[in-house]
């Protein structure tokens, strides 16, 4: 065999000089958001927790206005305005670039219902949660012209539109030709499927049987012509096991054709010859037996059955007698992959008798069984839109009108709207099956979709669906305006709280606050802090606020320095002032400690990453501490205690001063210096996140290569934004499957005192 290589990715053997391009080495790499603030909190309106399992239904906020617009009232609401605008500092750029809102309440929805003539049609769904939403109400009027005027109000705001609905949507009807369908029927069903039922009634023939086949055997046919040659005779009738069977001649004027087909006794039962045939045709028994049946000369006759012409199908038929018979009727057909089969049903009397076979188009019906004085009838699905396939209008109006011959007779579906797309699920359930043979020609509508869709579309306050089951069209006229009732507020609990917590699991935030003083949930936020910088993978902080302990106003000194021992954490910063701000309302207000932590949270957002806090100024008219303690007198015993707080400078501003964490057990500056714990944190996640482009990939030198550009490039990105200061010892080794990376990092540092040493000298001095 000739040499060949494996060269980027295929065999080749072709002699040459071929070339790759690896372009890892370029991989583009960045860095993180830094300024996502989580909060928790209290608040009337909005999602709350208990309501989110997904993402996508977290309430995100990027400026004030939007928290106005989603929470009527609340902390919440409140703590937005701090949080986008907390400092007054020339190196506090901004606020957070993003507020996470959870709500921690557990409010709900209020419901309400619009019925119509068949039950309920309409079930409605506050869009809000909250006990404001039993204010919503909904009035249903005749519209102007059409359809329904609807009339939504809420307050002194009122949402309304007439003439919704009311247009049709399509006709259909069934052209009935000779020896087609005798009745339909057309219907939507529940989930807006299109279903048309059709029964024929045709009377036995046993009398076109002139001598039943007395033994079992083989048949022929024969013609009274000598011209009738090449016509095709099919003779119906069972076997010996009583199964359904069927045996094709071809004519040849006066010689007799014997077939290969073993019927039963007395099991002929009917024929039919596609053709023009000049003579009689006699089926008999062979050899030169007596004569089962004649079938007179034309075109296309029939003897012993009835043909089909236009008999679509959509599943298993139905026969029935109109009294006592035990006879055998065969069903001659296509199935739905528009082969030719055939079935034999046994009637018993006026008791339905259902087939198991599908048909797709009923061609023939064999009743030489059957005595003359019984009619039996068929009935079966004719033709059966249905959403999985035929999911639109346009698609059902190809399916029905498909089931059409020009001069002959068929479905046909007039499409009345331009809405050629609307789903056939949107339809109005018809409440029975209307008459659709022509000239009958029934409409359909889709007013309970246009009022649904209308408020769908257009309310702020209401969401709408079809109720289950519902039958019939738009709502009945309301008497009085539909109150929707059952929003409650509800009592946060522990478990709302962790429940908040656990869901910020599933998103990256950068600082956690929590607007409540309980030391319990500030527990909580610890262990999720220290869950998400291990096995959670994306490193987090927290600034609560410390109140007294019946949670009611500022802690005293030793209130305070006790709940920071018990917290003693890298991952949280405490507060324990009072601020005064303006509320959304513009009116002065204090607020309590948590919203403190928002404003400290809000400056750290506001900032570049590895900012220290330490003496910036915040955005307060003023703030309040207990009596036990004040930042001047107490300032070294706080800051020690581990408490982030803030002075007053006269003439200028309240500043922070010292932005330290909790951490109490060590010296450490990684943790208890907040901006060197922030700067850590956000080292860590993005070159953990950076450095997982190598997983997946296969383990060889290249690899290696591209993993090491890549911490490179992220640990340069961090020296250049001043997150580190430098790094350095970076290695890299593939053991295994085990890619183990090892780097310091030197983060960046506050400068947080100035040691200033004066020498005393003297100078000598001389007279001029």
């Amino acid at each position: 065999m000739s040499t060949t290589i494996f060269f980027n990715g295929r065999v080749i053997s072709v002699p040459g000089s071929y070339s790759e391009v690896d372009a890892s080495g370029l991989e583009s790499v960045g860095l993180s958001a830094s300024g996502i603030v989580a909060v928790l909190g209290l608040a009337e309106g909005g999602k709350p927790v208990v309501s989110i399992s997904e993402t996508k239904d977290f309430i995100r906020i990027n400026q004030p206005q939007k928290a106005r617009d989603i929470f009527r009232s609340g902390d919440l609401r409140e703590v937005a305005d701090i949080l986008f605008a907390p400092g007054k500092d020339p190196d506090i750029r901004g606020g957070a670039q993003q507020m996470v809102a959870m709500k921690i309440n557990p409010a709900t929805v209020s419901t309400g219902s619009l019925p119509n003539a068949y039950g309920n049609a309409l079930d409605l769904v506050s869009a809000d949660y909250g006990a404001f939403t039993e204010q919503i109400n909904v009035a249903i009027a005749t519209g102007t012209t059409k359809g329904k005027k609807v009339v939504i109000t809420f307050e002194d705001v009122t949402e309304a539109a007439d003439n919704v609905g009311g247009d049709e949507l399509f006709k259909l009807k069934y052209v009935k030709p000779t020896d087609g369908w005798d009745s339909m029927l057309a219907q939507v069903i529940s989930g807006g499927e299109i279903k048309a039922t059709a029964t024929r009634a045709v009377a036995g023939l046993s009398t076109d049987l002139v001598t039943p086949l007395a033994v079992g055997g083989v048949i022929e046919v024969v013609s009274a012509s000598a011209g009738d040659v090449g016509q095709k005779v099919t003779v119906y009738g069972v076997d010996g096991t009583g199964a359904a069977v069927k045996d094709v001649l071809t004519l040849n004027g006066t010689t007799a054709v014997i077939g290969t087909q073993a019927f039963a006794a007395l099991g002929v039962l009917g024929g039919q010859i596609v053709g023009t045939t000049a003579g009689t045709v006699t089926v008999r028994a062979s050899p030169g037996g007596a004569s089962v049946f004649t079938i007179a000369s034309g075109t296309n006759p029939v003897k012993g059955m009835k043909l089909g012409v236009t008999m679509y199908g959509s599943g298993i038929m139905t026969l029935v007698a109109d009294g006592a018979t035990t006879k055998r009727a065969i069903l001659v057909g296509l199935n739905a992959s528009g082969q030719a089969i055939l079935e034999k049903i046994t009637l018993t009397g006026a008791v339905a008798v259902p087939g198991v076979a599908i048909f797709s188009q009923i061609t023939g019906i064999v009743l030489g069984d059957v005595e003359a004085a019984r009619t039996v009838t068929i009935s079966g699905v004719a033709a059966w839109a249905k959403v999985a396939t035929q999911s639109t209008l346009l698609k059902a109006a190809d399916y029905f009108n498909a089931r059409y011959i020009a001069t002959v007779g068929g479905f046909v579906f007039t499409l009345v709207t331009a809405l050629t797309k609307f789903a056939l699920g949107d339809l109005d359930k018809t409440v029975s099956a209307v008459n659709a043979l022509s000239p009958a020609e029934p409409s359909f509508y889709g007013d309970l979709w246009a009022v649904m869709s209308w408020i769908n579309q257009n309310s702020q306050y209401v969401i709408a669906s079809r109720a289950s089951g519902a039958q019939g069209g738009a709502p009945s006229n309301t008497a009085s305006p539909v109150f929707l009732a059952g929003g409650t507020e509800g009592v946060a609990s522990s478990t709302d709280w962790q429940k908040g917590l656990n869901l910020l699991k599933q998103t990256r935030v950068n600082t956690i606050v929590v607007l409540t003083a309980d030391p319990a949930v500030h527990a909580m936020v610890d262990a999720h802090c220290a869950y998400m910088g291990g096995i959670g993978r994306s490193e987090r902080d927290a600034v609560v606020g410390l109140m007294n302990a019946a949670m009611t106003d500022v802690g005293t000194k030793d209130e305070v320095k006790t709940q920071i021992v018990d917290l003693n954490t890298r991952h949280i910063r405490a507060v324990a002032q009072a601020i005064e701000r303006y509320n959304t309302a513009g009116d002065r207000q204090e607020f309590t400690p948590p919203f403190h932590a928002a404003m400290i949270a809000g400056m750290q957002a506001g900032a570049d990453v590895g900012t220290p806090l330490t003496f910036k100024y915040v955005n307060a008219l003023n703030f309040r501490q207990h009596t036990s303690w004040n930042p001047t007198d107490d300032a070294e015993e706080m800051v020690q205690a581990g408490l982030c707080f803030l002075e007053n400078v006269e003439g200028v501003g309240r500043r922070v001063v010292r932005n330290i964490t909790t951490h109490l057990s060590s010296n450490n500056i990684a943790f208890s210096e907040a901006s060197v714990n922030q700067a850590v944190n956000f080292a860590a996640f993005n070159f953990r996140g950076n450095m997982e482009t190598a997983v997946g990939k296969k383990g060889f030198a290249g690899t290696i290569g591209a993993a090491k550009g890549v911490a490179i490039g992220t640990l340069g990105l961090l020296v250049d934004n001043a997150i580190l200061v430098a790094y350095r010892s970076l290695s890299l080794d593939l053991v295994v499957d085990v890619m183990e990376v090892s780097v310091e990092m030197a983060p960046v540092l506050p400068v947080n005192f100035v040691k200033t040493t004066i020498h005393l000298v003297t100078i000598r001095q001389s007279a001029a």
